[in-house]
């Protein structure tokens, strides 16, 4: 049976932080991943279970990852809440599937710390590959009903072969409210293949940085992206290239830094598969770069801007213009430098 996905009311930056300094593993379980093993240091949580190189954690607990592995898989099963899995020193590469998994209806923190890397293989894409039943068409792969946030004060790496680099499932009936925020830490995305941060539901980047090299869209998103929150720095968003820049159907952007060069549009509030919704572009604040060769800043629907400062260039070609909406135009403060079309 299926469930149409639910749109729902945007979550405002701050309600849904989790800050690294929250996580405690004086009395974690720890594995240590190699090649052909997972080494099991016993803590006070025992909701796991280890098949050769693949780990499943299936009850709440604080579990660490370390080591080097060239196939293996963590997953949160699916309906376990109050997980915390931080990354301290993980290389981890799975060669069909996502090697980070957070299953239906899971409630997970991941924290970042020290260097880690996720890759998957092409092999982790079932349009390409359709008799592989194991692809999850992401590196992490957070699925419908998955409330994730992934904080701290390390450094990921996602690189993906496969298909999206980061994706997150849509909030449904039978698996309830999605979200995921990016809350803290740097995360450099090599997307290969498709969307480096891809969202069917609420996607917040709060704080932190994020370095992005895409083949399809940057950050693309169904329903609401939250960028920053007031009265604060924000995240610094570097997206050096990519098809479409940021895109989905409400774009609010409160705080922080963002340098972008797209070769389409460079933030555009769309979705193709919505009819008669109120898309909207808001900016609040923030300083803001694009760089496109499409529209710059685009929305299907309103486009307010009330603070922060803007410089837009974007193509002179084919009806192209740095600022465009199809709704209400509001400018009630901020800066904003806009070159190309009129």
């Amino acid at each position: 049976m299926s469930y149409a996905k639910k749109a729902f009311a945007t979550i405002m930056p701050g309600i849904i932080q989790a800050k690294a300094e929250s996580y405690d593993i004086s009395n974690a379980t720890k594995f240590t991943f190699s090649d052909t093993s997972i080494v099991v240091e016993e803590g006070s949580y025992t909701g796991y279970k280890v098949e050769g190189t693949d780990l499943t954690i299936n009850d709440a607990g604080t579990y660490v990852v370390t080591g080097q592995c060239a196939d293996g898989t963590v997953t949160v099963k699916k309906g376990t809440q109050g997980v915390t899995l931080v990354l301290d020193g993980l290389t981890l590469t799975a060669s069909d599937t996502a090697p980070l998994q957070c299953n239906k209806s899971t409630t997970a923190t991941i924290v970042v710390k020290g260097l880690n890397t996720l890759q998957d293989a092409a092999y982790n894409n079932d349009e390409t590959y359709p008799a592989n039943e194991n692809a999850e068409n992401a590196v992490i792969k957070c699925k419908d009903g998955s409330k994730v946030s992934i904080t701290g004060n390390g450094t990921l790496k996602v690189i993906s072969n496969g298909k999206n680099a980061i994706k997150s499932g849509a909030t449904t009936d039978e698996e309830g409210e999605a979200y995921l925020t990016i809350d803290g830490p740097t995360i450099d995305i090599t997307a290969n293949v498709n969307d480096a941060l891809n969202s069917e539901a609420t996607l917040n980047i709060l704080s932190g940085t994020l370095n992005i090299t895409a083949a399809d869209d940057a950050i693309h998103f169904d329903y609401t992206l939250n960028i920053g929150a007031t009265n604060t720095s924000g995240p610094t968003i570097n997206i050096v290239k990519c098809t479409e820049g940021i895109e989905g159907a409400n774009i609010n952007i409160y705080s922080g830094n963002i340098d972008l060069v797209a070769s389409d549009d460079g933030i555009n509030a769309a979705n193709s598969d919505l009819t008669n919704y109120s898309f909207s572009l808001n900016v609040y604040g923030g300083t803001i770069n694009v760089n496109a060769s499409g529209d710059g800043v685009d929305s299907n629907g309103a486009l307010n801007i009330s603070g922060g400062k803007m410089t837009v260039f974007s193509s002179s070609q084919n009806d192209n213009s740095p600022f465009d909406c199809d709704g209400a135009f509001s400018l009630t403060g901020g800066e904003i430098l806009g070159i190309g079309m009129s």
